[in-house]
């Protein structure tokens, strides 16, 4: 039995139909030996009632709307001020949790400052015929 990677000559990935958005669609197409480019029957063909319809079409309408929002506050330079205010908060947070799991590792005995260690003078070693050889 041959694995499935030797049927599929290659597969293209294009960009998402809307940038910023966390529920957007992606074109994924996939070409397969003898074959080429392979359409599912009835593929996308979906039957939705009215409710399902409208829906789907506030759905929609709101993610216009924020991604109009979007568009404009990285227009304005808002979006970057809200993203380097973010992302000093989350590194702050971060080294926060690292400082803390430090000190727990500190306080079991696995973690220590080299500052806080005892400082030796070099020592010559012997070499025996053993570790010379690796």
């Amino acid at each position: 039995m041959k694995p499935l990677n030797e049927f599929v000559e290659k597969i293209l990935v294009h960009e998402r139909a809307r940038k910023g958005s966390i529920e957007t669609t992606q074109e994924v197409e996939i070409y397969f030996n003898f074959v080429g480019r392979y359409v599912p029957p009835h593929f996308g063909e979906v039957n939705l009632t009215l409710e399902e319809q409208e829906a789907l079409r506030k759905k929609e309408e709101r993610k216009n709307r924020l991604h109009q929002n979007y568009l404009r506050r990285k227009a304005n330079g808002k979006q970057r001020e809200y993203e380097d205010r973010i992302k000093t908060e989350k590194r702050r947070q971060m080294e926060a949790k690292k400082a803390a799991l430090r000190a727990e590792d500190m306080a079991n005995g696995v973690y220590a400052l080299t500052s806080s260690l005892q400082r030796k003078e070099p020592q010559k070693g012997i070499l025996s015929a053993r570790s010379a050889v690796i």
